[in-house]
């Protein structure tokens, strides 16, 4: 069943500004009493900043899902029922962000909460890159009688796709090194990120205008 695209696009951009929502609550600030001094607000502050590194990282990062997320909707044709339920996986995975940066927040320094942090990650980025590749693989993308502009979407659809799959290894990767050396664990979780930000030298979002315009 051909389904349109829009309704996955608005609900997924409403669970996500939830979860960033419901993630700065983590950040609560120091209860302050009369007799509060200001060496116990300086600590309070200080154990503040892990959470606030995690937070920092984690905002980034769902923002970076969220732009991959809007371009591959607005490089589809159509839908199909099997598309929405992998986009509610990718969701369910994306909404325990907030519980990984918590974790991660509290114990920094902690193999555990690194390697879960790590898994849900891992989970969210696999999930976005299977919905990448099913789209690939059912023809979901724009097809259009301008064959260079069929070229350019299916280009930028397997990069995106490639850039996914890079990510996953980086997080599963980051997994079992959290309990060998943690700075490594961390140094992969940096990776994802990096390759984000590679130009393709390929600009989606005038794509994406060109085939809005020849949508109607």
């Amino acid at each position: 069943m051909k389904i349109s695209t829009l309704r996955g696009e608005v609900f997924s951009d409403a669970v996500i500004a939830i979860i960033i929502t419901i993630m700065v609550l983590d950040l609560k600030p120091p209860e302050i009493a009369e007799d509060t001094t200001a060496q116990e607000m300086n600590n309070h502050i200080w154990r503040l900043i892990p959470r606030f590194i995690a937070y920092i990282f984690s905002f980034m990062m769902i923002g970076i899902f969220w732009n991959n997320h809007h371009h591959m909707f607005h490089l589809l044709e159509k839908s199909d029922e099997r598309l929405l339920w992998q986009n509610l996986f990718f969701l369910f995975w994306i909404s325990l962000i907030p519980f990984g940066t918590a974790m991660v927040g509290a114990n920094p320094s902690l193999a555990i909460s690194i390697a879960l942090y790590g898994f849900i990650l891992l989970m969210t980025t696999l999930s976005f890159a299977i919905m990448r590749s099913y789209t690939l693989k059912k023809d979901l993308i724009h097809s259009d009688e301008d064959e260079a502009l069929t070229k350019k979407v299916y280009k930028v659809s397997i990069r995106s796709k490639t850039k996914n799959y890079i990510g996953a290894a980086a997080y599963l990767v980051s997994i079992p090194l959290a309990y060998v050396n943690i700075y490594f664990a961390y140094a992969c979780f940096i990776i994802p990120p990096i390759i984000f930000f590679i130009p393709d030298g390929i600009d989606d979002e005038k794509m994406a205008e060109r085939i809005e315009e020849k949508n109607g």
